[in-house]
């Protein structure tokens, strides 16, 4: 693991905190928000560790949800201890309390909403744009491909060029969970070629207790997700069906468009070797990850999610059809690119289950030195040294 050198504070002598606000539409469930991967970098990760003596962050949300309050008024909410905000809906409004806040820097999970930045008035405020999951158009048309429950498209060229003004103006420091996604990135926010984003990969808990060698595994495989049309959870469903074996956990909940997703799911409830046990989170997951032999992912798209760094980091190997970072290749079996629902597809998931399941040799190999690249690459420690010294150096440029 590497050792990072502990950073000296830089408000010890009496300079007051670095006033963050961290831009994010979802809060991992807080403020009736959805239980999605940036809200999970928000609220597990980013609110809770980065703040320090030299550090304060406040979540903006948004617009605020009350019709005629919310015109002139924001709405605050603590979580965690930490205050979130949505933003009046008038947009004078939202100015003047911008510029009452006096953030000295945006931070922001890739960019969801431009309403923050808009209301923005001080032309030298800058934004950290954390690189997460950058869609450009033929991003989409690989979504589009699904039929059985077309994804919502959220493609903004609103934000996109907002991004490009921002960068154009010197405003944006770039940083970047997977060098794979740098390209995305400079394609959906027409960067130049040779734009400065430096590797900043997601962090994950991970838990030094943990002994491959002393943990026995079970028989089980998971799912660990929103259950949504991107996802293809129907597929897991179909795998569990061909290999009665084992058993198989749907780990997630619905959230967009419930009923939908709820009504497909609900014809694969009769399986009886296939289980839905909802969204859980701490112990209770932890101990699905420890458990499980073999992480599935059936998506139509991916950047790099955090279900795979918390499974690898408790030596549960990888099946997929995404290979993000060539995670997958290297810790699991990729199937290669699957479009569309994907039923004609399901064998490959089958052959690579089957093959890793039978090879317990080859599987703990696997999953020791994906635990040890977990360890090297993801540790919270890791992460807080460079986002911390991002914003310094950042704001100290302005």
């Amino acid at each position: 693991m590497r050792y990072r050198d502990k950073i000296v504070s830089k408000c010890g002598n009496g300079k007051k905190k670095i006033k963050v606000g961290l831009i994010i539409d979802e809060f991992f469930g807080a403020a009736e928000t959805a239980y999605g991967g940036y809200g999970f970098l928000a609220r597990k990760y980013i609110a809770k560790y980065l703040p320090n003596e030299d550090i304060e962050i406040e979540v903006l949300l948004g617009k605020a949800q009350r019709r005629y309050l919310g015109k002139y008024f924001s709405e605050k909410y603590k979580v965690d201890n930490v205050t979130l905000y949505r933003l009046p809906r008038n947009k004078y409004a939202a100015k003047f309390w911008l510029k009452k806040k006096k953030y000295d820097i945006y931070l922001s999970i890739e960019l969801t909403y431009s309403y923050v930045l808009e209301n923005e008035c001080d032309v030298n405020k800058k934004l950290i744009l954390w690189i997460q999951d950058p869609r450009p158009v033929y991003e989409w048309d690989e979504i589009n491909t699904v039929q059985l429950f077309p994804e919502k498209s959220y493609y903004n060229p609103n934000v996109y060029n907002l991004v490009n003004n921002w960068y154009k103006k010197n405003r944006v420091k770039f940083v970047s969970q997977g060098y794979f996604l740098n390209q995305k990135a400079i394609d959906l926010y027409n960067l130049d070629t040779d734009v400065s984003i430096q590797y900043l990969p997601n962090p994950i808990d991970i838990d030094h207790n943990f002994s491959l060698s002393s943990h026995e595994k079970k028989n089980i495989i998971i799912f660990l997700g929103r259950i949504e049309s991107v996802k293809r959870g129907w597929l897991f469903c179909e795998i569990a069906k061909q290999m009665p074996q084992y058993e198989f956990y749907v780990i997630g909940q619905t959230f967009r468009e419930k009923e939908e997703n709820s009504a497909i799911m609900q014809n694969y409830k009769n399986i009886s070797n296939l289980f839905f046990v909802g969204h859980l989170e701490d112990e209770r997951k932890e101990q699905f990850l420890k458990d499980a032999k073999i992480l599935i992912n059936t998506s139509i798209h991916e950047a790099l999610p955090v279900s795979f760094l918390e499974a690898l980091s408790y030596g549960t190997v990888l099946v997929s059809n995404r290979n993000p970072e060539n995670l997958t290749s290297q810790f699991g079996i990729h199937v290669g690119n699957v479009l569309g629902d994907g039923f004609d597809k399901v064998d490959l998931y089958v052959n690579a289950i089957q093959e890793l399941m039978c090879d317990d040799v080859r599987r703990n190999i696997l999953a020791q030195a994906a635990i040890d690249y977990i360890k090297d690459r993801h540790s919270v420690e890791n992460f807080l040294y460079d986002m911390r010294n991002v914003i310094f150096t950042t704001v100290d440029n302005e």
